[in-house]
């Protein structure tokens, strides 16, 4: 007489049933990730594509405009610059109590740090009054998009996180405005209405010391130093970093 087939635990029976429904919902889940993530790049190409052809227009405007003051004699006057971006050069030794609180005010607490900063009157006091130890300009779309992709950290629960994709920034500054990388190098660069929210949401820049050296820290740029305000050519010295 053949034996009867002893009925499985039902305990046996609940955990394999959970097994199941667990392997089930992770790859729901995985799945559901990865549409996620093919739509965010296209949306962040689409970005680019947008950010690219107003940059284009931008500077297609300014070629017009200095041609037609050419024509007639004259010069045009272009903008002021929107932002600046500030590098410190020397270090935190002997450094006045007001000065050392300015540094701390604009992020910049070693050497060699670097932000983007919106230009008004109380931060060009502050620059001025900080002179001597930092190094600023106005910087190109290529320095903004550089800086941001290949240096650019996000602060997350007082962490330094490097960006690694566009997922990152959208679960940080939960914005439509602010989604994909290029979105940070546009509010960066035009100056545009979330400025201090990327600003502050990301960590401030750590460079290199300059390749080849830097000339004289304690002297001006225009006297052939290094420090102050050094325009479009803080470009230039932010490429050596």
């Amino acid at each position: 007489m053949p034996a009867k087939a002893v009925p499985a635990p039902e305990s046996a029976i609940k955990r394999a049933a959970f097994k199941q429904q667990q392997t089930e919902n992770f790859k729901k889940a995985i799945l559901a990730n990865k549409a996620e993530k093919k739509a965010l790049k296209k949306q962040a190409y689409l970005r680019g594509l947008k950010y690219s052809r107003q940059y284009k227009a931008t500077e297609n405007k300014l070629v017009t405009l200095r041609r037609q003051a050419k024509s007639h004699d004259n010069f045009y006057l272009e903008a002021k610059p929107a932002i600046a971006v500030v590098t410190r050069i020397r270090g935190i030794a002997h450094v006045a109590p007001k000065q050392k609180k300015i540094l701390q005010l604009l992020r910049l607490r070693q050497i060699f740090n670097t932000v983007f900063v919106k230009l008004n009157k109380p931060i060009q006091n502050m620059l001025r009054a900080v002179e001597p130890y930092i190094a600023y300009g106005y910087p190109s779309l290529r320095t903004v998009r550089a800086l941001v992709y290949k240096r650019g950290h996000l602060k997350v629960n007082g962490q330094r996180v490097k960006i690694a994709d566009n997922k990152q920034i959208k679960d940080k500054f939960n914005n439509e405005d602010v989604v994909c990388a290029e979105d940070l190098v546009n509010q960066i660069y035009t100056a545009g209405k979330h400025f201090r929210t990327v600003t502050n949401g990301m960590w401030p820049f750590k460079l290199s010391p300059p390749k080849g050296g830097m000339r004289q820290k304690r002297r001006h740029f225009v006297e052939g130093g290094d420090f102050g305000n050094r325009e479009t050519l803080i470009n230039r010295f932010l490429a050596r970093m």
